[in-house]
């Protein structure tokens, strides 16, 4: 389960497009598996490759949209959790 004070860092062998910075696609070298993300996605994945917390992003996400604590919990982790399904993210207690 992952922990809200947890570092999650982006696998190296992803690369990121962004696409008129609404959405972007993720795409892992080593597996050639791609993944796409919506505008909230990529502001998560921004927010991850900065170094942020789980916590930390849903803080962020609270101020930057207009959704209640629970839905900014919900909608870090849930995606987080996919990421690292897909391989596309690792998770450190450092």
């Amino acid at each position: 389960m992952i922990q809200l004070n947890q570092h999650i860092t982006p696998d190296p062998e992803v690369i990121v497009t962004e696409l008129e910075g609404k959405e972007a696609v993720l795409l892992h070298l080593g597996t050639r598996m791609y993944f796409t993300l919506n505008e909230t996605g990529l502001r998560i994945w921004q927010m991850l490759s900065s170094g942020l917390t789980p916590g930390e992003i849903s803080e962020r996400l609270l101020k930057e949209f207009d959704i209640s604590p629970e839905k900014a919990r919900e909608s870090a982790l849930n995606l987080i959790h996919e990421l690292i399904q897909e391989k596309l993210v690792k998770i450190s207690d450092g």
